[in-house]
């Protein structure tokens, strides 16, 4: 395995893995050993708030991903847009507007009905997308894991290659999640395709490509 490609020119592994624009990345490890938020999540984990980022979080809420960005990268991007899936968007999205939790500006959000409404979904991401023009953007997805728990192999590949060549043409970077331990080989070989890199955790918890 190769050391993924670093920020900076470094190899150090506290260093962000630099996708380049357009570039869709695979991240494998289980929900216990990702390294932190910034290491994929910006190409200048310095300054993640250069980054306008589209969060997929099919089984946490906007609290969740907000607090993952303040505890691993110190601060929120300057855009920040979170999909959720039905009641894991409400206490949040009532903190987005001055609730209790006080999500500053700059987060909003949006939710579908069930992670297996790929068309709700991919509806949900073309819109938040689409009211950005600027900078960077980066889109989050946590995970292909539990959106095969919902919707079969083929659906869930034909909405992931729509996906990948729809951020390819916009230029901004895919980071998707998955659990090698709860698929089968056949499955993440095919998942392993739709992906120009696949990163796994490596012995020292950091990022390298598989």
């Amino acid at each position: 395995m190769e050391s993924a490609r670093r920020a900076s020119g470094t190899d150090d592994a506290d260093s962000a893995y630099a996708a380049a624009p357009g570039e869709s990345v695979l991240l494998c490890s289980s929900p216990m050993d990702r390294p932190p938020v910034d290491a994929v999540t910006t190409t200048d984990a310095a300054a993640p708030a250069s980054t306008n980022v589209l969060a997929v979080a099919l089984d946490g809420s906007v609290d969740d991903v907000a607090d993952a960005w303040l505890r691993d990268a110190g601060r929120l991007p300057d855009r920040l847009a979170v999909v959720t899936v039905g009641e894991s968007a409400r206490g949040a999205a009532a903190a987005a507007s001055g609730g209790a939790t006080g999500l500053p500006d700059g987060v909003s959000t949006a939710s579908v009905s069930s992670p297996g409404d790929l068309t709700g979904l991919g509806i949900k991401l073309s819109q938040c997308l689409s009211s950005w023009e600027g900078g960077a953007t980066t889109v989050r997805f946590d995970s292909l894991t539990t959106l095969l728990q919902f919707a079969d192999l083929k659906r869930v590949f034909r909405f992931v290659h729509v996906l990948t060549g729809r951020l390819d043409s916009a230029d901004a970077v895919g980071y998707f999640h998955v659990d090698p331990g709860a698929h089968d080989d056949q499955t993440l070989a095919t998942l392993r395709g739709l992906f120009d890199t696949v990163l796994e955790v490596g012995p020292d918890g950091e990022w390298v490509e598989a």
